[in-house]
């Protein structure tokens, strides 16, 4: 089998998972790797990661990354209030013939439901350019799209699905502005932009829409409710320093889609900054003592199934992405690293969720 070429774009958190498991996967290979810092423009892309030479150097030469005329992009920059420069990002490759794995262009989940400011230059991209491109992303993304068809595939009547993501604290994750969505460290009455503005709807809102498709059932009516819940003292975060106890420090948010009056589809988020606040709100029931992420997925029907998919963090408050190896949160990288291969033989256009199919591992790891 030729081995894919592959740029990474973006050496976060997520991004250095990503360009481990591309420089990992025996089926790919590194052809280049995009970074905005100026601190590590010019190192090799496996320094940054803990992983021997790649002879690759990280560049913010876009042109340069453009003409390596590379089999696939993969996109692991934060979408946080970036919606337009993230797709700005992507269209010059998906027109010169590059497709493009993403984890952050939520838009393009369920385009029928996304904003067309940003789908319609996507598709018109993916059209002058013969490419696709394939959000994985984590949630939207994978956790309620590819997992739960999965799980419908095992049921026979359905009367209701609760989708339900859970953190067990956050005080060591380091992005701010996605924090920053949620309304962390305001004050409790604060109305944050996840919940009041497109950006919610598009990204979350969309996925019910999305799913609700795919089963064939007319959603009536969207309803929200949330609340927030302080600590009562003060505590160290990686994305605040000191956090403050009188502001928000979990929130829960919840989106109904209803089908004649009656709630089908259920979301609902759940996420603490410290893993002690809203102590009688639901937690996973897996997290144990530590910090995490679950996605919980409950059918109610024939059969009832529960489904629960948890993610420990081990990353302490000062580490470095050195080794992604120590950080359990790289589950959002792997769906997109693996997808590679399948998105260069798929159709040009924009690929979703329900045509996916497994991505077995690669490079599996014996003795």
């Amino acid at each position: 089998m030729t081995k894919r070429r592959v740029i990474v774009w973006g050496t976060g958190p997520q991004g250095s998972h990503g360009l481990r498991m591309v420089i990992d996967h025996p089926d790919l290979e590194l052809v280049g790797v995009y970074a905005w810092s100026k601190q590590k423009v010019g190192l090799d892309a496996g320094e940054l990661v803990g992983a021997g030479p790649t002879g690759v150097q990280v560049t913010d030469d876009v042109d340069k990354l453009l003409s390596l005329e590379a089999d696939c992009l993969a996109y692991f920059a934060t979408a946080a209030n970036r919606q337009a420069e993230i797709t700005a990002d992507v269209v010059p490759f998906l027109e010169r013939g590059t497709n493009v794995v993403s984890i952050s262009h939520f838009d393009v989940q369920y385009p029928a439901h996304g904003r067309p400011e940003y789908v319609d230059p996507v598709r018109e991209a993916c059209e002058r350019g013969d490419s696709s491109i394939f959000l994985t992303g984590e949630e939207p993304g994978f956790g309620f799209g590819q997992h739960l068809f999965s799980l419908l595939n095992l049921t026979g009547h359905i009367d209701r699905i609760d989708l339900i993501e859970l953190s067990d604290g956050l005080r060591s994750y380091p992005g701010a502005p996605s924090l920053d969505m949620y309304g962390f460290q305001q004050p409790l009455d604060y109305l944050p932009p996840m919940f009041t503005s497109e950006v919610g709807a598009s990204w979350h809102i969309s996925t019910l829409r999305g799913i609700a498709d795919y089963m064939g059932i007319t959603v009536d009516e969207v309803r929200q409710t949330w609340d927030t819940a302080a600590f009562d003292r003060d505590y160290e975060t990686a994305a605040y320093g000191l956090a403050k106890a009188d502001l928000t420090a979990a929130i829960w948010w919840k989106v109904e889609a209803l089908v004649g009056g009656t709630p089908v589809l259920v979301y609902n988020k759940i996420l603490r900054l410290h893993e002690d606040a809203a102590p009688d709100w639901p937690s996973s029931s897996l997290s144990g003592d530590g910090e995490g992420i679950t996605q919980r997925i409950e059918i109610s029907g024939n059969p009832n199934l529960v489904n629960e998919l948890y993610r420990p963090i081990h990353r302490s408050l000062t580490s470095s992405p050195k080794d992604p190896s120590s950080d359990d949160l790289g589950t959002t990288a792997v769906s997109a690293v693996r997808a590679i291969p399948w998105l260069c033989e798929a159709p040009a256009g924009i690929r979703v969720q329900h045509e996916a199919p497994a991505f077995p591992p690669r490079n599996v790891r014996i003795g």
